[in-house]
C-alpha cells in the first residue's frame, strides 16, 4: 500500500489504523480530511470485527452520478481485498442503487480508509450485494 497512515486509536487489545490512499493523500481538502478523522475516531469506538462501509458524504458529478463518500473499516487481522464486488447503498432504509466495484489496494488489517463509490449506469448490477452503505441522514 502507499499513502499515509494517520491517527492511531488503541483498541482492546489491537491498534486502529487511519490509512490514506496515495492519490486521495495528495488531493484531500484540508476540511475534510479533519471531518474524516474527527469520524474515523468517533466510529472505531464501536464497531464489531468484520468489514464495515459507514457513510460519510454524498454529492452528483457533472453526470449526475451519485459520489458515495465512506470509512471503510477493516476490523479484521487480515487485509480486505475488495475485487468486482456488488455494494448497494440505501437511503433511510430505502435501496437507492447497487454497483460493481473493485479498490486500487488492499486494507491491511485493522486499518480503515476513506473512499468514494461512484454509483452509474455503467457499474449497476442486479447481482446481490454484498457490502451495504447505510445512509440514515
Amino acid at each position: 500500500m502507499f499513502g499515509k497512515s494517520k491517527g492511531l486509536i488503541k483498541g482492546d487489545v489491537t491498534m486502529k489504523k487511519l490509512y490514506f490512499e496515495s492519490a486521495w493523500d495528495k488531493t484531500i481538502a484540508p476540511a475534510d480530511r479533519e471531518k474524516i478523522i474527527n469520524h474515523f475516531q468517533e466510529q472505531t469506538k464501536h464497531l464489531k470485527d468484520g468489514v464495515h462501509f459507514l457513510f460519510l458524504w454524498q454529492a452528483k458529478n457533472h453526470k449526475n452520478e451519485r459520489l458515495i463518500t465512506v470509512l471503510i473499516h477493516n476490523n479484521e487481522e487480515h487485509n480486505f481485498r475488495l475485487q468486482n464486488t456488488a455494494i448497494a447503498y440505501y437511503e433511510q432504509d430505502q435501496p437507492i442503487a447497487t454497483g460493481m466495484f473493485s479498490l486500487p489496494c488492499e486494507i491491511a488489517g485493522n486499518t480503515s480508509m476513506p473512499w468514494t463509490f461512484i454509483f452509474s449506469v455503467s457499474n449497476q448490477t442486479n447481482a446481490f450485494p454484498q457490502h451495504m452503505i447505510m445512509n440514515d441522514e
